[in-house]
């Protein structure tokens, strides 16, 4: 294995690989107590565009707190998340003014909130798998990503045989090869589209991204 690139630079490439495809990409991340190598996300320009002009970020933690129908106070969102009552509630007045949530005032001066006409800005996610050496154990506990995400793939830096190409493909996990000497990666085998069905972890991962990424990129690269 020593004449073969190392995971943290096969990491490195497989996230500059994705960012130049256009995901927004996060390494060394976690999605429902799972460690992932790699994360993408291909954000919409429209939804970019909006934040990077009215300087508009959604509070994940809030916003996690806040998916759904149900109307709840500033109180429960600030104890859901561990944050400070007057900071929820700061932060709660400027997503009004952005128009994600919705307010509405109870007996008591209680204020409740619900999230309205909020859309996921990403509509694509994919994960990836760098460290080779460790893809069985990763393969065992890839249903924990159910749900998270549209598609999954492990990297290799070596081409692989068929009896493992088969039990990715019983995941619906994709395989991708990178050819180190030439710097390009070979999509050996596509993994399977999946649903979104984790809608509160997808917005949440979603917006921790755009967020960082969106620190480090002008309107002119967009």
């Amino acid at each position: 294995m020593s004449s073969f690139v190392g995971t943290r630079a096969l990491c490195a490439a497989t996230a500059a690989y994705f960012s130049s495809k256009g995901y927004f990409v996060r390494r060394d991340f976690e999605i429902m107590d799972t460690r992932v190598d790699i994360i993408g996300i291909m954000p919409r320009l429209s939804d970019l565009k909006m934040r990077i002009k009215s300087k508009y970020f959604v509070p994940s933690g809030i916003l996690y707190s806040l998916l759904g129908r149900k109307w709840k106070s500033t109180k429960e969102i600030a104890d859901e998340t561990g944050s400070d009552k007057m900071f929820v509630s700061s932060a709660l007045e400027e997503a009004l003014e952005d128009g994600w949530v919705e307010r509405r005032e109870k007996e008591g001066d209680r204020i409740l909130w619900r999230a309205k006409n909020y859309r996921i800005p990403s509509k694509d996610c994919v994960v990836a798998h760098c460290r080779y050496t460790e893809c069985t154990e990763f393969l065992e506990r890839v249903d924990e990503l159910e749900g998270c995400c549209n598609r999954i793939y492990v990297v290799f830096p070596y081409p692989i045989d068929e009896e493992f190409m088969d039990l990715c493909s019983e995941k619906g996990v994709g395989i991708l090869i990178y050819y180190e000497r030439v710097g390009l990666f070979k999509e050996l085998l596509p993994p399977e589209l999946k649903t979104i069905t984790e809608l509160r972890v997808y917005a949440n991962l979603c917006e921790v991204i755009i967020k960082e990424n969106l620190l480090y990129r002008s309107m002119d690269s967009i």
